[in-house]
């Protein structure tokens, strides 16, 4: 089967990590695929797709930040590759492909919804974007329940494919110290978030909880990994209000490291569709706390048996930390959970064998002729 791959970027983030993870299970499938990646920046921060041996073509916007160009450079690589299906992933990669799923008859299934927050009013730009993308894909997906709930995606082509993970990057780094040691931490423990630093997650909460926190106990660090827009923000928030228990790394290639280094993993955020953090602190056994009662969360996290889902409060988040900081037991027990959950439901071999049965299904509506599919063992 040829799939040619639409994404704007292959920047850190969850979107990007999804897609680079897909990439590369499909290529480890005996040459059931022969794919080709189209991206519209050169940056590739996810490295390991550069090992699949698969044709790279950037299409650079030329000064407008959306080239109407592209259009017509996206059809000329379809025509040239000639792929049996198209699959993007965000709005603006969907949107460039439709001329080329028209003219080339080739079907597309786009990755469209991937949070639970509609920021956008009725008539605006992103909502006719997203009305022409469901209209002309042959298959829309989300990686959550809620997020098709926000977004009021109730057809017969939409679908949810929860994310997974290549389960061999998490192993239980032994280097606590030396992580500690690099990092200036001094504290016992250390809770750990992993997140963009942006509008869709909520940083001022990770440190109003470090504060209140720090307000009963001196024995923890919080650490906050990832970098974007709102960094300097928080760094000087941080400065300002002279938070002590609170360190930012900045964005690290080592973040499963961290991770397996923390006692707690927290996501502070407004809403969330599947978030790839929270799989990770699980897949590395830990306990976790997010801040996410209306998003995907409850959908990933077991409520009191692998983690909590509360409100966005700093204070009821503290008092979380402090339960699973006092009861060894509990954070242990927890992440043994976690790790199991993450194990079943949500490994790579799950998720790539929902993405097979997509294509194929896909393209028997299309053609009638079934491609032949074995599911992978877990």
């Amino acid at each position: 089967m040829r799939i040619l791959f639409f994404l704007e970027s292959l920047h850190g983030g969850g979107k990007e990590r999804r897609a680079a993870e897909l990439i590369s299970y499909l290529m480890n499938r005996n040459g059931e695929y022969e794919i080709e990646l189209v991206l519209t920046e050169e940056e590739i921060y996810y490295e390991d797709i550069l090992n699949t041996g698969i044709r790279i073509t950037v299409l650079r916007r030329r000064a407008l930040k959306y080239d109407p160009g592209i259009f017509f450079r996206f059809y000329t690589v379809c025509k040239r590759f000639k792929p049996d299906l198209i699959h993007s992933w965000g709005k603006m990669a969907t949107f460039y492909s439709i001329p080329a799923k028209i003219i080339c008859g080739v079907p597309l299934v786009a990755n469209l919804i991937a949070d639970t927050i509609k920021g956008y009013g009725k008539f605006s730009r992103y909502a006719f974007l997203l009305k022409a993308n469901v209209l002309f894909s042959d298959a829309v997906l989300a990686n959550s329940k809620a997020g098709l709930l926000t977004y009021n995606l109730s057809s017969a082509k939409s679908k949810v494919i929860y994310n997974g993970v290549r389960l061999s990057r998490f192993r239980d780094y032994t280097d606590k110290i030396s992580v500690k040691n690099e990092l200036g931490i001094t504290t016992e423990f250390i809770v750990i978030m992993v997140a963009t630093f942006s509008v869709f997650k909520d940083y001022d909460l990770f440190v109003d909880t470090a504060k209140a926190t720090a307000g009963s106990r001196d024995d923890v660090t919080f650490l906050g990994v990832g970098d974007g827009p709102d960094l300097d923000r928080i760094k000087s928030r941080i400065e300002k209000e002279h938070v002590s228990n609170v360190i930012l790394t900045g964005r690290r290639k080592d973040v499963e490291r961290l991770v397996s280094c923390a006692d707690i993993g927290i996501l502070c955020t407004r809403s969330e569709g599947i978030s790839n953090s929270i799989i990770e602190y699980m897949a590395l056994a830990k306990p976790v706390i997010a801040s996410d009662l209306t998003g995907g969360s409850k959908e990933l996290i077991d409520e009191g048996a692998t983690g909590y889902c509360t409100k966005r409060d700093p204070f009821i988040i503290a008092m979380l930390i402090k339960r699973l900081l006092d009861d060894p037991d509990l954070r242990v027990s927890m992440g043994i959970r976690g790790r199991e959950r993450i194990v079943k439901n949500f490994s790579i071999e799950k998720m790539g064998d929902e993405f097979r049965s997509l294509y194929a299904g896909v393209l028997y509506s299309q053609t009638g002729n079934k491609p032949s599919f074995t599911k992978s063992v877990i």
